[in-house]
């Protein structure tokens, strides 16, 4: 079984774990987000869509094909009807029998469990009326002012900032263009950003701008170690961990 890395960062960089710790444990299962929260991860992140009737599934993919032994797409089925599916793909997956995909409740409530920082990507919904009760389970589980929402659909985003001045929302983009910069100065927005595509001058006008800024995916110890030097706020990671 793979071991997680253990990597040495200064503040203010912090590691988030993608999709739970999705190195040793199926990516967006409760197995993988137990396991973020055993080793210590200040948050972990996972995706949802929302299902024929009106549940959150967390799950990447729109499709199942992927990671289950079912077809179709996730917002065709309630979320009964998944159920009757099983994840039968992922690292490790032979010491994970009969893995379900769970509601986002249950992720939100092993973050509780955990003291774990909820990234929550919203993949897709069906109207604003599924963005505003999102909002309300945030609330009613007490994590709203700790949360990080994050999409790439800047509509979702711009719809929550109206709604919610306070939230931490995340736009999540692989490049950041002078255009980026600007729509999340003018709504209050942080950024979510491809590694590949940082450079000292892009973390330094996030920084001069007051936008934190999470880069994603990091799996090499030395990378994040760089990035550390750069003073970047966040590091997203299927396997990296903070070493105490």
């Amino acid at each position: 079984m793979l071991q997680p890395i253990e990597v040495k960062l200064q503040s203010p960089t912090r590691i988030i774990a993608h999709r739970g710790l999705s190195g040793i444990a199926p990516e967006n299962t409760i197995p993988a987000f137990i396991e973020a929260g055993k080793h210590g991860y200040y948050g972990t992140e996972c995706d949802f869509h929302v299902t024929k009737d009106g549940q959150f599934a967390v799950f990447h993919d729109s499709t199942l094909e992927r990671m289950t032994d079912g077809q179709g797409y996730i917002k065709d089925y309630t979320y009964e009807e998944l159920l009757n599916f099983t994840i039968d793909a992922g690292n490790n997956i032979e010491s994970y029998p009969n893995l379900k995909i769970p509601l986002l409740e249950e992720y939100i409530d092993i973050c509780i469990k955990y003291n774990m920082v909820p990234v929550i990507e919203i993949k897709t919904v069906r109207d604003n009326s599924d963005l505003d009760r999102f909002i309300d389970l945030l609330k009613a589980k007490g994590i709203f002012d700790k949360v990080h929402v994050i999409s790439f659909v800047l509509d979702y985003l711009l719809y929550l900032r109206s709604k919610e001045p306070e939230l931490t929302i995340f736009y999540l983009v692989e490049h950041i263009t002078d255009e980026v910069l600007n729509i999340c100065i003018n709504h209050n927005l942080h950024i979510d950003a491809l590694v590949k595509y940082l450079s000292p001058e892009i973390i330094q006008a996030c920084r001069n701008s007051n936008i934190l800024l999470n880069t994603y995916t990091v799996d090499y110890k030395e990378i994040a170690e760089l990035l550390n030097l750069h003073k970047v706020d966040f590091i997203t990671s299927n396997i990296l961990i903070e070493s105490k």
